[in-house]
């Protein structure tokens, strides 16, 4: 099964990017056999609702390096082989957790580079006049992964 776990903190602006994101392609991706879960900063739980034939992409907000809303790809692999690759907002993750127990999945992080971390319960204005874009871009790229998936499968 493929499941998008979307992490964030509703409260800290940009840190819920993804959270927003997902829960503006649920619908859409729940239609493509996507089981989207909305696990705000609660990674520990999601991390135990996956099983270890799961297909997993993990969506949270990327520590600013390049522009804001800027999306990356990066294969599991990669990511819990060399965490230098990337920055996420949240000190102990979904891929600190499989590093921990040693659980590989298959799968992706989709990583959402942010604006502005701080109290408040909207994203920064940057990034609320790129969600449109940003939801785009991420059904885009999970159509692209789905596709691939299916092919090699």
């Amino acid at each position: 099964m493929v499941k998008l776990v979307a992490i964030g903190n509703r409260f800290m602006k940009d840190d819920a990017i993804a959270i927003k994101a997902a829960e503006m392609l649920e619908d859409r991706l729940t239609q493509q056999d996507v089981h989207v879960i909305i696990g705000e900063t609660d990674f520990q739980h999601c991390f135990y609702l996956l099983d270890e034939d799961d297909f997993i992409l993990i969506l949270d907000a990327l520590s600013p390096r390049e522009e804001p809303g800027k999306v990356h790809l990066f294969s599991l692999k990669d990511v819990i082989s060399q965490p230098s690759l990337f920055s996420m907002q949240h000190d102990m993750s979904m891929v600190e957790l499989m590093k921990l127990y040693g659980v590989q999945f298959q799968g992706y992080l989709i990583g959402i580079e942010i604006s502005e971390i701080g109290i408040g319960y909207e994203l920064s204005a940057v990034l609320n006049h790129k969600l449109p874009q940003i939801c785009r871009e991420i059904e885009n790229v999970i159509q692209k992964i789905l596709w691939e998936e299916t092919i090699h499968a």
